[in-house]
């Protein structure tokens, strides 16, 4: 029998901001840094008209994909679906319940009520008012679970349990193998283990398939290049599938926004009915989205759009997408990395930021933003000296610290005034790249997601 349990959180749930782990880059793009064309595959380039395409790449383990669908004041369950894009260090972490995410969902053995696995996600409000849905993935365990979400108090930021669903494996479904994706194999790991971290092609036309590759090798150049945190960890895949359509602008395309005939079905919602300044993409369809994602394995998962536009959006262990033209691309794409593994905006201004939390929660959890005054109580305790004052006057502040706990960041987000970060040259806010505590809050998050180190 199928037991299917429901909390609304009420009303709330429909007009307050609810903490998220979505947001974009600096609203001023003259503050960010640009790149000079001569940086371009200096250490990546590679023979893109010979590259062979390594179909062995694409599957990997056994998953359990479930989606959670949302209209706006209730949650319900979506859908089960088996897809092999699962990998070792997938089934490492998953043993683990993760601090931090908006969103935290585990599966029990039905029958004995055992822990089998946990994941973790954060996504904006529009987010999900645009896709109408969460994703969760697991490791298949082939037996009737108990699976549990639970998310943020849209008021006090309390997690609550929102739904809870049997599933069965014989009601899985299964998605196709999509026969025009390509896998190019762009860097092996240095270091065991490893975490596979997949770009995907989205917008591309057939045509453009070799300046895609191109583009992927761009950004390579900027990870190592800027050391990104975990990098000699990574083992890095191209995947490229023809998309029958650009991005393309913004424009309002009604509601509920028509499925895009796209690899990824990534679209601009139409801003401007929205009070927002800039342009980001979302999923069309949420199931869409992950199916092109599962057609190979991975661990991490970013879109390369076919764009000049100046955009981003990162979510906490969900969707980060970057233009590929963009003047502003090495920027972008490490400042949306960054949201991908938790970081929060250090800019001010730009109206709220997707990455809002409960206005009356106590401590945001993402690492990089906190509304504590006092030493004891910071979360980078360890990389602040004891003589610098808490909070931390920006005069204080010179070229390289000291660290403390700065006012700003959080952009222009419910509670005002009560946000501090911990410097002022950070790439979260328009810097050349990470602060020391951004830098070693990605690295533990790598440790993490490889299953080493328990947050």
């Amino acid at each position: 029998m199928v037991r299917f349990y429901q909390v609304l959180l009420g009303l709330i749930w429909s007009f307050v901001v609810i903490s998220s782990a979505s947001a974009n880059p600096h609203p001023n793009e003259s503050r960010v840094p640009k790149v000079k064309a001569a940086f371009w595959s200096k250490k990546f380039k590679l023979p893109v008209d010979k590259l062979p395409s390594q179909s062995s790449l694409r599957e990997g383990s056994p998953v359990l994909r479930v989606r959670v669908d949302w209209d706006g004041g209730k949650y319900t369950f979506g859908a089960a679906v088996r897809e092999s894009s699962g990998t070792e260090s997938l089934v490492r972490r998953a043993k683990s319940k993760d601090a931090l995410g908006s969103f935290r969902a585990e599966i029990y053995d039905r029958d004995s009520g055992a822990f089998l696995a946990s994941d973790s996600i954060g996504t904006g409000v529009k987010y999900r008012g645009l896709t109408r849905a969460l994703s969760f993935r697991f490791p298949l365990h082939g037996k009737t679970v108990l699976f549990r979400m639970r998310g943020e108090n849209a008021r006090s930021g309390v997690m609550q349990t929102v739904l809870e669903q049997e599933i069965s494996p014989s009601n899985l479904k299964e998605w196709p193998s999509q026969k025009d994706v390509e896998v190019v194999l762009f860097k092996q790991a240095s270091i065991e283990p490893k975490l596979i971290l997949n770009i995907y092609a989205e917008g591309y036309s057939a045509s453009a398939k070799a300046r895609f590759y191109q583009d992927a090798a761009r950004a390579l150049d900027v990870l190592w290049d800027k050391k990104f945190p975990g990098f000699e960890r990574f083992e890095i895949r191209a995947v490229f599938a023809p998309s029958g359509r650009s991005l393309g602008g913004a424009s309002n395309l009604g509601f509920p926004i028509p499925e895009r005939d796209s690899f990824l079905g990534l679209y601009y919602p139409y801003w401007d009915d929205m009070q927002r300044w800039y342009h980001v993409v979302y999923p069309t369809r949420e199931e869409r989205f992950r199916r092109g994602l599962a057609q190979v394995a991975y661990d991490y998962a970013f879109a390369l759009v076919d764009s000049s536009s100046y955009w981003g959006v990162g979510n906490y262990r969900e969707l980060t997408a970057v233009p590929s033209k963009s003047s502003s691309f090495a920027y972008l794409l490490i400042h949306e990395m960054g949201h991908f593994f938790g970081l929060n905006e250090e800019y001010n201004g730009g109206g709220a930021t997707e990455l809002a939390f409960a206005p009356e929660i106590k401590e945001p959890w993402s690492q990089n933003i906190t509304f504590q005054t006092n030493l004891s109580s910071l979360k980078w305790k360890p990389q602040v000296k004891s003589s610098t004052p808490i909070p931390t006057p920006s005069s204080h502040w010179r070229s390289n610290g000291p660290y403390g706990a700065y006012r700003g960041g959080y952009a222009d987000t419910v509670p005002l005034g009560k946000a501090h970060k911990p410097g002022l040259s950070c790439v979260m806010d328009s810097g050349q790249n990470f602060c020391p505590i951004c830098r070693k809050a990605i690295e533990d998050r790598v440790q993490f997601d490889l299953g080493i180190k328990v947050l």
